[in-house]
């Protein structure tokens, strides 16, 4: 788990779904970026809030949320990879393939241009 979804919203765990809302209600308005334009840190507030809402305000997620921080399970300080490097070698043969069929129709879109032109 990267965040402490309830130190995010100010809420103990055993706090009523009505707090919860109220707190998350309470943070958005402190730090929604339309309030608070160009300000980097509010934003990520926002989104922290938001992603700790997400998983509060459904009781199913909300107690596989508790029962995984109640198991201890190890908390990740870093992004894990998305991607295998076979997957990026991958992606990375796709892209090349792609631009090279998209370079190849366009040079023909501008053979067919000049001999009907």
């Amino acid at each position: 788990m990267r965040e402490d979804h309830y130190r995010t919203l100010g809420v103990a765990p055993d706090a009523d779904a009505g707090a919860v809302r109220a707190a998350y209600l309470r943070v958005m308005r402190e730090s929604h970026p339309d309030r608070r334009p160009g300000d980097a840190a509010a934003a990520a507030t926002a989104r922290r809030a938001n992603a700790a809402w997400s998983v509060l305000r459904d009781r199913t997620r909300r107690e596989a949320y508790d029962g995984l921080r109640a198991s201890g399970a190890a908390r990740v300080t870093h992004a894990p990879p998305a991607y295998s490097p076979a997957g990026a070698d991958y992606r990375r043969g796709l892209h090349e393939a792609t631009l090279r069929v998209g370079l190849v129709i366009f040079a023909l879109g501008v053979v067919l241009l000049l001999t009907f032109s």
